[in-house]
């Protein structure tokens, strides 16, 4: 083999690689592995209108007529908290509510949200959450910095709401395992 045969097999091998790495990733055929079950939130909302910080929160706002996947959600809002085990004492569940919030809801759906922090939040919170994604049909993780990061959209039926309850108790048990704060 010629002395530019050998250069050219010396070059091929190296840069042959990054190459195809480069094309991999410039294609976007590749997608890393995924661990968390909710949605990253694209732009974080920063929650200064929550009040507590220094601990972790799940975050829904109550809707005017608390249909199935609101239940749902008051359902995961009340379970997951107790679920985590000995990390409980480091979330809290906020449930938002605009206007009457929780007055005007039958009997049924306040009795559901019970041991859960109900909080008055203003139109501009709301617009806010009608901004993001999935808008105010999702429940939300707000970390103790005060920040909005992961959403999990409503979902409905026993089964739904169930398995939807596990992936928020996964990624809290993670989140919480892996942070010093909160």
């Amino acid at each position: 083999m010629s002395k530019h045969g050998t250069l050219l097999l010396l070059l091929g091998v190296f840069v042959l690689p990054v190459g195809i790495a480069k094309l991999v990733l410039d294609m976007d055929w590749y997608h890393g592995g995924v661990t968390n079950r909710g949605d990253l939130l694209e732009q974080p909302l920063t929650s200064d209108w929550l009040g507590e910080r220094h601990r972790w929160q799940l975050i829904y706002l109550l809707p005017d007529h608390c249909d199935d996947y609101c239940q749902g959600a008051l359902f995961n809002l009340r379970q997951v908290p107790q679920a985590v085990g000995a990390d409980h004492s480091r979330l809290d569940s906020v449930l938002l509510v605009q206007g009457d919030g929780l007055a005007a809801q039958p009997a049924a759906i306040r009795a559901q949200a019970t041991g859960v922090i109900a909080r008055q939040v203003p139109d501009y919170i709301v617009a806010k959450l009608k901004a993001q994604a999935h808008g105010t049909r999702a429940i939300y993780i707000a970390d103790p910095m005060g920040n909005v990061m992961m959403a999990y959209p409503l979902v409905k039926g026993q089964t739904a709401v169930l398995a939807q309850g596990k992936d928020v108790l996964r990624d809290l048990k993670r989140l919480l395992k892996l942070s010093k704060i909160g």
